[in-house]
């Protein structure tokens, strides 16, 4: 039994779908089916269920899947215990993050350990936060980067950054000539340029909205785009105010095509890596951290 069909199969198992496993296995579909028929032929018996367009586990797959699960996390160890008795750090990693922090914090960090580990391979993939915590709870991705908070439990969270969002408007905007802190209630009289659902920005805002007694509802929600660099275009060119992490920005302030001015009270969140609960070390990971963690410090 070839271990490439295992991974297949394990890879379906987990994730309940075939489409979800080829894109997550750069597969086709059919050929992640052949792989499956492969291994049902070899164990002669039916591993998936698949009635109107749901997949389930027969009690087969069930006991194949606990064994696959098993013989895969011993892989993984029996790799990092032979690289930890060498020292020898070295590998691949695949890193998730929110659209903010593979645009304007990853490149530079990730840029420093390479030079550091050359012998790591670095993987990136961007997506939204909600994306993001969707790929690390399906073990697509090794570690997410993102800037919401998350609520699965079964997840390890860890706050490595605290990031400031301040309004962002054109330099001959009214807010910006009346001067001084900006009060949430004033928001809403203006035009607010938005991320799509999902961003992790957009749910910081509206709960900051809503513990503010703001509704929002009420709010003036004219345009909703999918990126930062979006949404500073579309301030530039008048078309609203929007609210934007300071560190996305400090380009525009200089060439004074943008404006920043604080909120009262002021609106912070947490920049969180996320991974799953580990059974064991693994020295690539871990490098990784203590390196992304030294780097936070540096940066507060």
């Amino acid at each position: 039994m070839s271990d490439r069909r295992l991974k297949v199969f394990h890879t379906v198992a987990r994730l309940l779908s075939f489409t979800k496993a080829a894109e997550a296995m750069h597969m086709t579909q059919p050929a992640v089916t052949f792989q499956v028929r492969q291994l049902e032929e070899y164990f002669n018996t039916r591993l998936f269920d698949r009635t109107h367009n749901k997949v389930s586990l027969t009690s087969a797959g069930e006991k194949v899947s606990e064994f696959a699960e098993r013989i895969f996390d011993l892989y993984t160890e029996m790799e990092n215990s032979v690289r930890d008795l060498t020292g020898e750090i070295s590998g691949v990693l695949t890193i998730g993050a929110s659209t903010t922090i593979a645009e304007y914090m990853l490149p530079a960090l990730l840029g420093e350990f390479k030079n550091s580990y050359p012998e790591i391979n670095l993987r990136l993939k961007v997506s939204n936060t909600e994306g993001i915590v969707s790929m690390v709870e399906q073990n697509v991705i090794d570690l997410g980067v993102v800037e919401a908070p998350v609520s699965n439990k079964n997840l390890v969270v860890e706050v490595c950054h605290e990031d400031h969002l301040v309004v962002v408007a054109v330099p001959d905007h009214e807010l910006v000539k009346r001067g001084g802190k900006v009060k949430p209630a004033d928001i809403k009289r203006y035009p607010f340029v938005c991320r799509e659902e999902g961003s992790g920005t957009r749910e910081v805002i509206l709960q900051y909205l809503v513990e503010q007694n703001i509704n929002p509802a009420e709010m003036n929600f004219c345009l909703e785009l999918g990126s930062p660099e979006a949404l500073k275009g579309a301030v530039e060119a008048g078309m609203g105010i929007s609210i934007l992490s300071r560190s996305t920005i400090e380009k525009e302030l200089k060439l004074n095509t943008l404006a920043a001015l604080q909120l009262d009270p002021p609106l912070t969140r947490p920049f969180s890596f996320v991974r799953q609960r580990q059974k064991f070390r693994v020295m690539v990971m871990e490098e990784l951290l203590e390196f992304a963690r030294a780097y936070c410090r540096r940066i507060k």
